[in-house]
């Protein structure tokens, strides 16, 4: 189905739903049906009430047909390419867990690590789990390039942020409901930063929970979304955020929380 942007539901609207996952993607191919695939075997096999919204940023490879029939699956088919930050922010929109989480489309991240992530997060009542490529227990097939493009820009962050996370990136993280319902409505970024912008506005909340997690990153399976194009505007979207923390955009939210 088509769908414009709405504003996030501050509450479950559908009790019974322990996990939302939000799957954003472009033009992956082959790889998003089989990802998806995987990740409802695994939370079936896990026991956990989930749904899963799989987001189109106006993929035009015809990727989004593939979910059909799928009954735990929500698809929402965007027309317009506008950025993996916009096609997050849809999928909370309508997601009704106590969890949100979110994983690539792509292939490279085993969609299990959610049920790792859920594990850990009820366990501990984390505010948000998030896969760290650098933890000392992660393993990855990443290019040398894309390894470089990683570490480059984690020293950038620090720099900027001083953020105690040493992975702001990859693309797979579960967030507790009530946090990410009060941060989200800060939030501006539309493209790869989400991310970034998602631990900044935490922190200045005042938000210290949260919990590194080990990830496996395995060759990508769909064409890499790492271009030159994408790290230029993801280092000036970068710049952007850490002047609206400068300008205390995030701060209005913290004193409010």
């Amino acid at each position: 189905m088509n769908a414009t942007a709405v504003a996030p539901a501050p509450a479950a609207r559908r009790t019974g739903v322990e996990l939302s996952v939000v799957v954003p993607f472009y033009n992956p191919g082959a790889a998003l049906r089989r990802t998806v695939d995987r990740l409802v075997a695994c939370l079936r096999d896990a026991g956990v009430a989930f749904e899963v919204i799989a987001v189109s940023d106006g993929s035009t490879d015809g990727s989004a047909a593939t979910l059909a029939g799928l009954a735990e699956v929500t698809v929402i088919d965007n027309p317009v390419n506008q950025g993996k930050g916009a096609a997050l922010h849809q999928g909370f929109a309508a997601a009704n867990g106590a969890w949100i989480g979110f994983v690539d489309a792509d292939g490279d991240i085993d969609p299990r690590h959610l049920v790792e992530y859920l594990m850990v997060a009820r366990a501990g009542g984390h505010a948000v789990v998030y896969a760290d490529k650098r933890h000392a227990d992660s393993v990855s097939a990443a290019s040398g390039f894309r390894k470089l493009v990683s570490i480059s820009y984690s020293t950038l962050v620090t720099t900027l942020f001083g953020l105690d996370v040493r992975d702001t990136q990859t693309g797979c993280k579960i967030i507790r409901r009530d946090v990410l319902t009060g941060i989200l409505p800060r939030l501006r970024e539309r493209r790869f930063a989400f991310d970034l912008e998602l631990f900044v506005a935490a922190k200045t909340a005042g938000i210290t929970d949260l919990k590194s997690a080990p990830v496996r990153l395995e060759a990508r399976v769909a064409g890499s979304t790492v271009t030159t194009s994408s790290i230029v505007r993801t280092i000036r979207d970068t710049f952007v955020i850490y002047g609206r923390r400068r300008a205390d955009h995030y701060a209005a939210f913290a004193l409010a929380a």
